[in-house]
């Protein structure tokens, strides 16, 4: 059975040595600039330089995460920082901009590239795209089923997450932080504003419906191992060092295990942060976290609560007994009481606790115990009824001496493997050293002493003290597997000369580990492009589902059309097959009103589509062909002519590399002067579209909103925050993705002219989910460039505006 590579994330300096410590076979971390963790501790360039050299030293690989949307003004600074990454010897770095992947191969061919969760490439036509680019390993959205994992082919490698944080949204897809808060995830500042509670309206009840459970696939590890996957990943760079050394640690030791074909049980990484763990989508398994914050170890219940004692009913499987210093959280419903144990419990037996015989009893690992905790109520929830509560174990002092064990080993997963060889010539010491990687390279080297044997006084310095002093490994992670000593033993020479000419080989092979890895560092120039004047008409492009708007509209040269789904209850278990007849009815009664209108008819895929989905609109499309109901497709699966904002397109250079497509629409989460930076650097600037009007779609989840009970209450499809803020929320046609819309549109009207004059030439109106006559708003923006703008008018169709970030 091949194990799968352990990747563990590293915040710090001192998070690389515990991640190395607790057996990582390699780690991932960031520079200041440019990660998806931007307020994470992270890493200067020179502390990268010292943590790739560490980690080498340890064969562990170093992957640096550069996996933010790179815009126009930062596209020299960061391609020189990955040159200086190149010569530093990282082994990869994960990418997420389409453009920069494209720069890090005409520039830095041989700097291997990962592709970033935050592609979201949850399809094989994506895959293969992407496959084409050079890439060498994909993570893939947490999203993915193992079912759907298995049916992945690609010769690149596949990397998944295992464990920790789980986003609502699908990663590279959430604008919410970025429109609500000015904070975009898509560049490392997320907000987490899903970790909130919000209401569904027609719900009276406030939950944490965006916070799902994190990810624990730890008891799946064996199937894991049995599907194309080459490398677990570990969420946490900026969890602290007991979550890193007690998750990682326990993943090591499962997965040693599992060489043998045993599968092991773990309460230990329910003690680290969690929110309550769950398998995702990998197992099509989720649940909405109960907190925000950690929440710990299920213990047991409370049976019974008095003012100064409760009584917890432990499970029968629970090792892990509460002791003084520990911490509990009691939860029940809507509430949740945490507190330290103060005193030395009392566990006893459910038994005697029935006959109110509180007696220490000597065997901790029996069934049917109970747990007494004396207490006395320290805050104002003294009268909060915790009978029947749900008991946690939050905090375990016992755990700082297992850290602080991790944390002092000094001992890598693999040793690099070492044969020495002593000799002597013309009386000098001669050691050699063949050392041999975890990844099969060798170093040969050898190191002369300058102190000669001479005939001895009185007594010679035999072989086998010369073999012990040679077999010291001085914490060196070499493991001597071979000592060759070629010396009759009848010489003298002081032993500090035998330890000083082994620390010194030793030393000469941790340099030619360093070197093994470095390239010389060249700084790269871009060629200054400037862009071409934009002579082109303006267009206005109008989206909808709504095959009356295809009637009325005009004044557009494009309709990009999307299929609603009419079944909009948020029930996201669907197992069945789509409804093929209704698609093609659909579209060719789409294609039947637009055949003779002055706008072109475009088919606009779902941003989300899994195989299963892309498989059915495939066949959709080729039956319309059938009946010359030909449409072109706006997709951004890299199979259409036409991209949507969700291609996540900032820089001129993504639109360069994306060369088949006639319109791609730039992201909204751009400001005026990004903008002003891209038109002023596009070849191409006919090719740009620029979303004006309509409300910004900001989250697309797989994840259910509601739970089995809540699915049958009556409830509107509008997530509400606390500030009263309505969030439309829409069913894809997958019936398996919801579209979590903003509550107020994007509306750049009286910016319209500027955006013209600097060179954009096609604006876009998303007109779905909308009222029926809303569009008429395309009257107001033609009106408004010809000079005359009407708030107004604006109004009527669009009451809440906002300009987003621009």
């Amino acid at each position: 059975m091949r194990i799968p590579e352990l990747l563990a994330p590293v915040g710090s300096m001192d998070h690389l040595k515990v991640a190395i410590n607790a057996g990582a076979s390699s780690v991932y971390l960031s520079g200041k600039d440019y990660g998806a963790r931007k307020y994470a501790d992270n890493f200067t360039i020179d502390e990268i330089e010292e943590a790739v050299n560490i980690a080498h030293l340890h064969n562990v690989k170093v992957y640096v995460t550069v996996n933010t949307l790179i815009k126009e003004d930062e596209l020299e600074d960061v391609i020189n920082y990955l040159s200086k990454l190149y010569s530093i010897g990282v082994d990869a770095v994960l990418v997420q901009d389409l453009g920069l992947v494209e720069m890090i191969n005409e520039y830095l061919p041989n700097l291997k590239i990962h592709a970033s969760t935050q592609m979201t490439c949850e399809n094989q036509l994506k895959m293969d795209y992407i496959e084409s680019k050079g890439i060498k390993r994909i993570v893939l959205p947490r999203e993915m089923r193992k079912e759907e994992i298995a049916q992945i082919k690609t010769n690149m490698e596949l990397e998944v997450f295992a464990h920790g944080a789980l986003c609502y949204s699908y990663s590279g897809q959430c604008l919410m932080s970025s429109f609500n808060g000015g904070r975009s995830g898509n560049r490392g500042t997320c907000a987490q504003p899903c970790r909130q509670k919000y209401k569904i309206d027609g719900l009276k009840k406030e939950d944490y419906y965006l916070s799902p459970c994190d990810l624990s696939l730890f008891n799946q590890l064996k199937e894991i191992a049995s599907l194309n996957i080459s490398c677990i990943k570990i969420e946490g760079r900026m969890r602290n060092k007991e979550y890193l050394a007690i998750v990682i640690s326990n993943y090591r030791k499962a997965l040693n295990k599992l060489k043998s074909g045993k599968e092991i049980k773990s309460e230990e990484i329910s003690l680290v942060f969690n929110r309550g763990f769950c398998e995702g989508q990998f197992n099509n398994q989720s649940k909405r976290s109960i907190r925000a914050g950690h929440v710990g170890l299920k213990i047991g219940n409370v049976i019974d609560a008095h003012k100064n004692q409760i009584a917890i009913k432990l499970n029968d499987t629970l090792k892990n007994i509460p002791e003084k210093g520990d911490g509990l959280l009691i939860v029940k419903k809507n509430n949740d009481y945490g507190f330290e144990i103060s005193q030395n419990p009392i566990i006893t037996t459910i038994n005697h606790f029935k006959k109110g015989k509180n007696k220490q009893i000597k065997d901790l690992n029996r069934k049917n115990r109970v747990l007494i905790v004396k207490k006395v109520w320290q805050n104002k929830k003294s009268d909060f009824n915790l009978n029947e509560g749900t008991v946690y174990l939050t905090k375990r002092n016992k755990l700082a001496k297992r850290v602080k064990e991790i944390e002092n080993k000094g001992n890598s997963y693999v040793k690099s493997k070492l044969i020495l060889t002593f000799s002597i010539k013309n009386k000098f010491p001669l050691l050699k050293g063949r050392l041999t990687l975890a990844n099969k390279k060798e170093i040969v080297t050898e190191v002369r002493g300058t102190t000669p044997f001479e005939k001895p006084l009185k007594k010679s310095v035999d072989v086998n003290t010369i073999k012990k002093q040679l077999l010291k490994t001085d914490n060196y992670p070499y493991e001597i597997t071979q000592i060759n000593i070629n010396y009759d033993g009848t010489l003298f020479i002081p032993i500090s000369k035998i330890n000083e000419l082994r620390r010194n080989l030793f030393e000469k092979l941790k340099g030619e580990i360093v070197n093994l890895y470095k390239h010389k560092y060249k700084k790269i120039k871009l060629k200054k492009t400037s862009g071409i004047n934009n002579d082109n008409d303006v267009n206005i492009s109008y989206y909808t589902n709504n095959l009356n708007d295809l009637e009325k509209i005009s004044g557009v040269k494009r309709v990009y059309l999307e299929i609603p789904n009419d079944n909009n209850n948020l029930d996201m278990k669907f197992e069945g097959n789509y409804n093929l007849n209704k698609m093609i009815n659909f579209l060719k009664s789409a294609y039947e009103i637009s055949y003779d209108k002055d706008y072109e008819l475009i088919w606009k895929w779902p941003d989300i589509a899994h195989d299963k989905l892309i498989k059915t609109l495939n066949k959709v499309r080729g039956i319309l062909s059938k009946m010359h109901c030909n449409i072109p497709i706006m997709s951004n699966a890299f199979n259409g002519e036409y991209g949507p904002y969700s291609m996540n397109i900032t820089n001129s250079e993504t639109i360069k590399s994306l060369e088949n497509y006639r319109i791609l629409t730039i992201s909204p989460e751009l400001n005026k002067k990004d903008y002003e930076d891209i038109i002023s650097n596009c070849e191409t600037p006919e090719k740009i579209e620029m979303l004006v009007q309509g409300s910004v779609e900001l989250m697309k989840s797989r994840y259910s909103l509601l739970n089995v009970n809540e699915l049958k209450m009556n409830y509107d499809n509008y997530l509400v925050d606390r500030k009263g803020n309505k969030y439309l929320i829409y069913k894809s046609i997958s019936n398996e993705e919801i579209i979590i819309f903003n509550d107020s549109e994007l509306s750049l009207l009286r910016e319209i002219n500027y955006l013209k004059n600097i060179g954009f030439s096609n604006f876009a109106i998303d007109g779905r989910y909308k009222a029926k006559n809303y569009y008429k708003i395309v009257k107001v923006y033609i009106e408004a460039l010809n000079g005359n703008i009407d708030e107004k008018e604006l109004k009527k169709y669009s009451p809440k505006n906002t300009l987003g970030n621009y």
